[in-house]
């Protein structure tokens, strides 16, 4: 009965591990330039392919090695086969169920000039159709010859739709009319531990009594 209680308690653990499905949906199916890529040409623009088409409160940002943001604004663009489908979990009648996307929809920010040569990081927030936090970082290496900034240029510093940091899925809007330059002042972004702290917890939890039970059992058996 132990090794029964054990087993039971270990495929809890593993499940409780597992991402939750929720968190895959209407993800990045890839980005140009790619992650951990390099890049030896000054490029006007960097793209990034979604699933589904981001929220017009979407945010984006392109950082220099040094951190200064050379971005600015974005525009969705027409979407496109994937060059590999993707395959997301969609939650119909209750269920978890995997779901193949074939569509990509992509996200052009263009790259106002590139002063350095280093790790240059692409970030992305926006909501998904139902809700799901979308958020990632893109890095990548450039090697290429320095351009100057344009005549009268100067950094963006808008931040992210109180929205976005809520994860509360604002409507969704045409793509092409990207929110770069809303001005709002946004709160601090929540802690992603705080969000995510109860699943390692139980996880701990659970951990502990498949080792609870197994100490149990082998005690019993050598008795």
């Amino acid at each position: 009965m132990s090794r029964k209680i054990a087993a039971v308690l270990a495929a809890v653990a593993v499940a409780v591990l597992l991402p939750s499905p929720a968190q895959a949906h209407g993800q990045l199916a890839f980005s140009d330039p790619a992650d951990r890529s390099t890049v030896t040409e000054p490029r006007e623009s960097v793209r990034l392919v979604f699933t589904e088409k981001p929220t017009q409160a979407a945010y984006f940002t392109v950082k220099a090695p040094d951190g200064t943001r050379v971005d600015h604004g974005w525009s969705g663009g027409e979407p496109k086969p994937l060059p590999t489908p993707v395959q997301e979990l969609t939650l119909r009648d209750g269920n978890w169920e995997p779901q193949l996307y074939k569509i990509g929809f992509p996200t052009v920010i263009p790259v106002s000039h590139w002063p350095q040569t280093g790790v240059y990081t692409i970030t992305y927030l926006s909501v998904a159709s139902d809700g799901d936090k979308v958020s990632g970082e893109i890095r990548f290496d450039y090697q290429g010859r320095l351009t100057a900034a344009p005549a009268g240029w100067t950094p963006p510093t808008n931040q992210p739709d109180p929205q976005l940091l809520g994860q509360t899925a604002p409507p969704q809007q045409p793509a092409g009319s990207g929110n770069a330059t809303s001005g709002v002042e946004a709160a601090p972004a929540p802690d992603p531990a705080s969000t995510t702290w109860p699943y390692w917890v139980l996880a701990g939890l659970v951990a502990a009594l498949v080792v609870g039970g197994v100490l149990v059992h082998r005690r019993r058996t050598t008795r």
